[in-house]
């Protein structure tokens, strides 16, 4: 995967943390304002629940393309290197063979 994919879950999990801040802020500020307390806190408490679960996949999903990143940089790092010296016996064949050739 690729940073913008990883900008992409980033962003859910950050939109996800506002949304439960709000449905927090307004369960407080719904529990404050009514003087009974009999306050249907079921549906806010399901909601609030569902989130975390959206917030805790996209969090593991970010962790996995994290680690996932971080191989295909190791990956990228070996290959960089083993072309530098693929170019290096190319070039010295070369020299040789162009040597051969003028003697």
């Amino acid at each position: 995967m690729d940073a913008q994919s990883l900008a992409a879950f980033e962003a859910r999990a950050v939109e996800a943390e506002q949304r439960l801040s709000a449905l927090e802020a307004k369960l407080a500020g719904s529990a404050s304002s009514s003087g009974n307390g009999a306050v249907d806190t079921s549906r806010y408490v399901a909601e609030l629940q569902a989130l975390q679960t959206v917030l805790l996949a996209a969090k593991a999903e970010q962790q996995a393309l994290e680690k996932q990143v971080s191989e295909f940089e190791a990956e990228n790092s070996k290959l960089k290197y083993q072309c530098v010296h693929l170019k290096k016996a190319v070039t010295e064949a070369d020299e040789k063979l162009a040597a051969l050739q003028k003697a």
